[in-house]
């Protein structure tokens, strides 16, 4: 059941703020219908977001739970650590950070900003099955040792992130880090680029990449298989099964 805690509040904003949100929007939403997974295209319209203005987080909260069964949870301008992260996963809330990227960060930012979060992953969050797998990650995580954290972090990472899904026999991407920024969704599909069939011991013990895009990308083959990776990791750890 969620645990229903009261969603941020909506900061003041400058119109600066909005005009970066815009452009952003105006700069990401011509790519989805090629790059785009299916369960973000279906999931965007649902999220009712505005083009042109930022999101009131609790307007977007209630849209959410009533799909869903998850609200927003407030994380500030802060990047949370992985513990405090998944806590808030296990509750099925998601945390939202009040800080959008300058206009000079338009292809990237290091920081989980608010177009990464509400453009990026909420579209994800309106399904309810997709809802169901990612709060699996937050009781495993949570009933893990240090090293299993560790990877499980990374298993998220690579999945929800910075995953790419194979559909129709078309790459999509499928993580909120490639959707959300204009820079790294054309690095993941150049040429020229890594990605590779997902392996759980070879994604729990590749290093995330923060601050930097990545070198590496992993090729999921359905949204089940999400599931059946959190469900095999705890079987290969001896770990309590979702």
């Amino acid at each position: 059941m969620t645990t229903l805690i009261a969603p941020p509040s909506m900061p003041a904003y400058s119109e600066e703020d909005h005009r970066v949100w815009a452009a952003l929007y105006a700069r990401q939403l011509p790519l989805m219908d090629r790059y785009a997974s299916r369960l973000f295209l279906d999931g965007l319209p649902k999220l009712g977001l505005d083009p042109q203005r930022l999101p009131d987080p609790a307007v977007v909260s209630e849209r959410l739970c009533e799909l869903s069964g998850w609200t927003l949870g407030d994380a500030q301008d802060a990047y949370l650590g992985p513990t405090e992260w998944f806590e808030h996963i296990a509750e099925r809330r998601f945390p939202v950070t009040n800080y959008i990227r300058r206009m000079d960060e338009l292809p990237f930012t290091p920081m989980p900003d608010l177009f990464h979060e509400y453009f990026g992953h909420l579209a994800f969050f309106t399904d309810r099955r997709f809802g169901d797998i990612a709060q699996a990650f937050g009781p495993l995580y949570l009933a893990a040792d240090e090293r299993q954290r560790l990877e499980i972090a990374r298993l998220w990472w690579f999945t929800t992130e910075f995953g790419i899904m194979r559909e129709n026999g078309e790459l999509k991407a499928f993580g909120a880090g490639l959707l959300s920024s204009p820079g790294e969704l054309q690095r993941a599909f150049a040429p020229e680029t890594r990605r590779v069939p997902f392996d759980i011991r070879r994604a729990a013990e590749q290093p995330s990449a923060v601050y930097e895009m990545h070198e590496i990308y992993f090729v999921l083959e359905s949204l089940e298989q999400v599931y059946a990776i959190i469900c095999d990791y705890a079987r290969m750890e001896g770990l309590p099964r979702p």
